[in-house]
């Protein structure tokens, strides 16, 4: 069934480019359409900043009450089944996904991430605030903001466009074709808010896909007068637009939230019932395809423990996997079984599944990764078509991890990926306080408990960036003389 990818948008000003796209057909904001939107960009950022943060933030509070009473009145039981349908998840982490996006608007979570950003105080973002005896900032919005996002989970184009509005910008925003519907969705609530600033956050805001080849992405990338453009993916694509971000005249400032993945660490201390579950748990959260999902493991101690405790992920894969079914094709069905096979001849022990539905994996390795040996053989075996699978790779030296760390983007099985984002631990108190000092200097992002690797604080920054902070740039206003005693 063809999806309708429509802007969101009741401007009778602004006209859409039709164009097919397989059995798609887009609607796209057109180039004249754009021009518009963006040269009413500084009236509309200069209402929308002269309203309190904190205002801006109760409509987002009021969005996340409207999202959660329509989730549960059933309103969304077909976007569940739309979006298991365009992302191939299954339809119960659709749900869970949906819950999230009441999270994702709440006022607590937005002032905190803010709090963050702006540690001098967020009124900066509204009005001058002093720093010190007559010195004082301001925050003011950097934009437009051009979001291109990731399509590997609805809640990632939610962060950066909520703190591009909040912050005072006018904001478009390129979702990918699997997350539009949902998406929009989640943007639809904001119709539902009543007052001066929703309308001025409204106005604000334009949400559109584009196809590759779009003359009005070209526009936006190579002519426009946006002032930050924020992509989230992999090459070809990021190249590509860095590319034409380069040719703009108006130089506006790029930021990338790039491929990166997740790393467990177990100890034989720590191997039990618990850690088993939360790993199980972590590989089966959207197929390991989240930035933070473990897609290699290390195992700290003896070999024996380490294939008992997989075959105790094993059976909580089997468990929690079943009720989220993941069906594979005969191709990549007879590709996970050769690599299960060769995988086996290097000498490693394979646990897998025997339900078509749920095809995972755990291959046990000592001390040297095996999967590395057959992506020559089987480079379509990448990190992209690796889903519920992981090699622990067994080791009875702590002090190796932060070199393993750091070889992972290196490594052949995981081409393409810039480099580990997120750290889990599962580790005894003496092997954790042995690696601490050390996990930062492999470039890491982010060291959490193995339970939840895929959940984030408001607090924390994205791969190392303060997103809030990248949409604005701070004025500075002195009232007082500094000048030294000088003959002029």
């Amino acid at each position: 069934m063809p999806m309708d990818l429509t802007p969101n948008t009741s401007n009778p000003d602004i006209s859409f480019v039709k164009v097919e796209s397989g059995k798609d057909m887009i609607y796209e904001l057109s180039v004249e359409s754009l021009e518009r939107i963006l040269n009413s960009a500084k009236d509309v950022q200069r209402e929308l900043s002269s309203t309190t943060i904190y205002d801006r933030m109760d409509v987002f509070e009021e969005m996340g009450a409207i999202w959660t009473e329509n989730l549960n009145s059933g309103l969304y039981a077909g976007l569940v089944s739309d979006l298991s349908r365009t992302t191939g998840y299954s339809e119960k982490l659709m749900a869970l996904e949906l819950s999230f996006v009441r999270k994702m608007f709440s006022k607590d979570s937005i002032e905190r991430n803010l709090a963050f950003s702006f540690p001098n105080d967020i009124t900066g973002l509204h009005s001058f605030v002093e720093a010190d005896n007559g010195e004082y900032y301001r925050n003011m919005p950097a934009g437009p903001i051009f979001i291109i996002s990731s399509g590997n989970s609805l809640i990632p184009p939610l962060i950066p466009t909520t703190l591009s509005l909040v912050t005072g910008n006018l904001t478009i925003l390129k979702p990918s074709m699997s997350n539009f519907l949902g998406v929009s969705e989640a943007f639809k609530t904001l119709e539902m808010v009543e007052g001066k600033v929703a309308k001025a956050l409204r106005d604000a805001l334009y949400i559109s896909y584009f196809t590759h080849d779009s003359s009005s992405l070209r526009y936006l990338l190579e002519r426009s007068s946006v002032g930050v453009v924020n992509f989230w993916g992999a090459d070809p694509a990021r190249t590509k637009v860095g590319t034409m971000v380069a040719s703009n005249s108006h130089h506006p400032k790029y930021y990338i939230n790039g491929p990166l993945t997740g790393v467990a660490i177990m100890d034989s201390e720590t191997a039990g019932e618990g850690p088993a579950r939360d790993l199980a748990l972590n590989i089966l959260l959207y197929d390991q395809q989240l930035c933070s999902s473990p897609t290699q493991a290390l195992f700290v101690g003896q070999i024996d423990d380490a294939l008992a405790f997989a075959e105790n992920v094993g059976r909580h894969l089997d468990v929690i996997g079943g009720e989220m079914p993941m069906a594979l094709g005969d191709g990549q069905m007879m590709c996970l079984q050769n690599a299960r096979r060769a995988i086996m001849f290097r000498g490693s022990r394979v646990f897998s599944s025997k339900s078509k539905d749920n095809p995972w994996t755990i291959v046990v390795s000592r001390d040297t990764p095996s999967l590395d040996g057959i992506i020559m053989s089987q480079p379509e075996f990448n990190i992209y078509n690796r889903r519920r699978f992981l090699e622990i790779v067994v080791t009875d030296d702590i002090d190796s991890a932060p070199g393993f760390i750091e070889d992972v983007p290196e490594r052949a099985a995981f081409r393409g990926v810039d480099k580990v984002q997120t750290i889990g631990l599962s580790l005894s108190r003496g092997n954790t306080m042995a690696l601490l000092d050390k996990l930062p200097q492999t470039g890491a992002f982010r060291i959490t408990p193995l339970q939840d690797m895929f959940m984030r604080s408001p607090l924390e920054p994205y791969d190392g960036m303060n997103i809030a902070s990248m949409f604005t740039y701070t004025v500075y206003y002195r009232n007082r003389g500094i000048q030294p005693d000088v003959m002029i």
